[in-house]
């Protein structure tokens, strides 16, 4: 069988980390705006569920990293979080507050920027947050745009409950290690792609993942020797900080 023969990658080879990497504040809207700036086509971002249940884009369980509020994302609602200003990559206050996943598709929309979404669960919430931001994902992106989102996880159960909610959406599963079962795992929950952690990545697991009918992305890649390498060797999509790099 052909390495390149089965596998259906869509989206843009460079993906800008949390929406803008190092140019905004993570996980915000003016990263993805100034990530389409320096001409990234794809944006991968956070989406975890607020106390109401609304997905929000958080990397962190908690706000204190990221934005000047306090305590966990999970026990706060949306109408608090909406309220709730972002830092910028130095810690200053930024005049824009946390997003909600909904107004970050709509971003991605009139941008004509192809999102991939992390499900990024709170504790205990994996099936809750992999139904809802498959839901709402599936609800707002239009059915005929030529390229859908792609829903991807570390969390098993997260992309089990995603499958059920959106069963066309695509889905990659995310792995800090690979393995020898990592393919078979992959292919057990009806994922298109790995996005592995780029020490993984290999021109042996880029073959075998192909041929499995697999794509194959890496996080997050700042190196840009490396990173135009790896893509050289057939690498499908490179999740970056520094989009610019791998541009124009």
């Amino acid at each position: 069988m052909s390495s390149q023969a089965t596998h259906r990658w869509l989206w843009p080879a460079v993906i800008a980390h949390r929406c803008g990497g190092l140019l905004a504040p993570e996980n915000s809207i003016e990263g993805l705006v100034r990530a389409h700036g320096v001409g990234c086509r794809g944006a991968e971002f956070d989406a975890m569920l607020a106390a109401c249940g609304t997905p929000v884009l958080m990397h962190d369980v908690t706000l204190e990293r990221t934005t000047v509020g306090r305590g966990k994302v999970a026990d706060t609602p949306w109408a608090v979080l909406s309220q709730v200003a972002l830092r910028t990559r130095g810690g200053e206050v930024s005049p824009e507050c946390i997003p909600s996943l909904a107004m970050a598709l709509d971003a991605c929309l009139a941008l004509g920027v192809s999102p991939n979404i992390e499900i990024k669960p709170s504790e205990g919430a994996d099936r809750a947050t992999g139904h809802a931001v498959a839901e709402l994902a599936a609800r707002q992106w239009p059915k005929s745009a030529p390229v859908p989102p792609l829903l991807s996880s570390f969390s098993i159960p997260a992309l089990e409950a995603a499958a059920l909610a959106a069963p066309d959406l695509p889905r990659a599963l995310l792995l800090e290690i690979v393995d020898a079962d990592s393919l078979a795992v992959a292919q057990r929950l009806g994922c298109i792609a790995l996005v592995v952690e780029q020490s993984q990545l290999s021109a042996l697991l880029i073959s075998r993942a192909h041929a499995a009918g697999l794509g194959v992305a890496i996080y997050t890649e700042n190196d840009a020797e490396r990173g135009q390498h790896s893509l050289v060797l057939g690498l499908d999509g490179l999740i970056t900080d520094r989009p610019a790099l791998f541009l124009g």
